[in-house]
């Protein structure tokens, strides 16, 4: 029996910067799939440790390390950092929810 972890990328509703648009989020350097605003995505992963991205065309967050416990759930949010931001890598912030 193999055991797995959850990982959730939640992105709030109230951004209107980006509304229309879906950020794809990156697990291990691969795509694993996009949260589009005012939903969630999650993921069934391995245990151990990962690192998560969220990106929108050239720029993104920064890389956010995760260590999932086997059967655990792991949450993060990711929203626009906003105007002052928009320019450069750090567009978009990804933090830990629970």
């Amino acid at each position: 029996m193999t055991v797995i972890a959850t990982l959730t990328v939640e992105r709030p509703s109230g951004h209107w910067i980006d509304r229309a648009r879906a950020y794809q989020v990156v697990v291990d350097g691969a795509v694993k799939g996009v949260v589009r605003c005012g939903r969630e995505l999650s993921l069934a992963l391995p245990p151990g440790p990962h690192t998560v991205r969220v990106r929108l065309d050239w720029t993104g967050s920064d890389d956010l390390p995760v260590h999932l416990g086997p059967g655990a759930t792991v949450r993060l949010r990711v929203e626009p950092r906003g105007t002052r931001h928009a320019v450069g890598r750090r567009y978009l912030r990804l933090t830990r929810v629970s």
